[in-house]
């Protein structure tokens, strides 16, 4: 199974390329496909359609009363159960999503990502899925954390500010210094200017990095922001989607 984690700075578009490449993907029916919203902003299942989808943090409370109801399974058995109903739940057309969900208390999520890398574990040592696309929390926290586990395809998304260019060596640190086990990196410009892309690219090959291209402005994405649209819904000759079919392209070459 690939497994693809997306990350970068606050806003600049790690979502909205998430979204464009599970659409991607599921046009090609290459193989099933789960998507795992591991941000707690939860952008992503709007983007998709799917924010009815139960979250992991719904199972946290599933999980507490199970326990106290059913004393006899061990902690592992219930979760094995309400992990497979999850799933069940998470079906879309397509694809089956995760969403990660709130916090525990005041902005705490050590159980919920206890159960992320329990969920990542059995999904990569399955052979349910052909790939894993994972939308993580803004910065490195979930590198810091190894809450993303194994990974084949880091994909960062930046501008061409010097705090986001700066996140791509902060990810790149972090990763060494926890050991995560990372394969290959890219990275994708968005929301900049053609005259900026060369400094993007610049910095990207500097670092060891792929750079994959840019998410060119889309004005059917007005339509998925405003109208209540997916990322389904764009036109084959969008600008977006097209680009990140030749970015998909590499993706499942190297």
């Amino acid at each position: 199974m690939k497994v693809m984690g997306f990350f970068g700075k606050g806003g600049t578009g790690k979502t909205t390329l998430t979204a464009l490449i599970l659409r991607e993907l599921t046009r090609r029916g290459q193989g099933e496909v789960l998507v795992a919203d591991a941000d707690p902003n939860e952008c992503l299942a709007c983007l998709l359609g799917a924010e009815d989808t139960p979250s992991i943090a719904d199972m946290l409370d599933r999980y507490k009363k199970q326990r106290e109801q059913s004393p006899e399974l061990t902690g592992l058995e219930v979760f094995q159960r309400l992990f497979e109903a999850l799933l069940m739940e998470g079906e879309q057309n397509g694809y089956d999503m995760l969403i990660m969900g709130r916090g525990e208390g005041e902005g705490c999520y050590c159980a919920i990502n206890d159960l992320l890398q329990a969920v990542f574990r059995s999904i990569i040592d399955g052979d349910t899925y052909e790939y894993l696309l994972m939308d993580c929390e803004a910065g490195v926290e979930h590198i810091a954390r190894k809450t993303s586990g194994r990974i084949n395809n880091a994909i960062i998304v930046t501008d061409a500010s010097k705090v986001s260019l700066d996140t791509l060596k902060r990810i790149q640190d972090v990763a060494r210094e926890v050991k995560a086990d990372i394969e290959n990196y890219y990275v994708v410009a968005n929301r900049t200017s053609p005259e900026m892309l060369d400094k993007i690219k610049e910095a990207a090959e500097s670092l060891g990095f792929k750079y994959l291209g840019a998410i060119p402005q889309d004005e059917y994405f007005a339509e998925v922001a405003y109208e209540g649209k997916t990322v389904f819904d764009l036109p084959d000759d969008s600008p977006a989607v097209l680009a990140v079919k030749k970015m998909v392209d590499e993706l499942l070459e190297d």
